[in-house]
């Protein structure tokens, strides 16, 4: 399967809200996010991934697989601040091959924070940044959720 990564433009920032209410109804299962019951949608600023960073749908051909937010904290240190990949594509390698993508388009300081809680996340995270960098980054354990931090650099 060939993934893609394609840059979501302003016009299609309504399908990115749609999967991140998925994306954040899969978080909720490890810890709380306030959820509006008026709107019936889960709080989420994605303001900023169409002004100074970065928000990527992962395809394949023309379907939407996922998506993935790059956080650009200036000096080519970048973020991946949220990650998401579709039940009926997790498996099959298209988060791994997708964030490999990322990182060859941006180049610098890493960190990479996995979903506070989740063994899958952090096993997910350990083995991509592993895979990558050939066992050539740095993990530490941080905060209130004993949350998994890998850093690492690519430049």
């Amino acid at each position: 399967m060939i993934i893609n990564l394609e840059k979501v433009r302003k016009s299609e920032r309504k399908k990115l809200e749609r999967l991140l209410q998925l994306y954040l109804h899969d978080l909720s299962l490890y810890f709380p996010i306030t959820f509006d019951s008026k709107k019936c949608e889960y709080e989420y600023d994605l303001c900023k991934y169409f002004e100074d960073n970065y928000a990527y749908f992962i395809k394949s051909e023309k379907e939407i697989m996922g998506f993935i937010l790059v956080d650009d904290n200036l000096n080519n240190n970048y973020e991946i601040s949220e990650m998401f990949v579709l039940n009926n594509y997790k498996g099959k390698k298209v988060g791994e091959e997708a964030v490999k993508k990322i990182f060859e388009i941006y180049k610098g300081n890493w960190t990479i924070k996995a979903v506070p809680l989740s063994p899958v996340a952090e096993a997910f995270w350990k083995k991509t940044v592993d895979n990558y960098t050939n066992g050539n980054y740095s993990l530490e354990h941080t905060g209130k959720y004993n949350r998994a931090e890998l850093y690492f650099k690519n430049n």
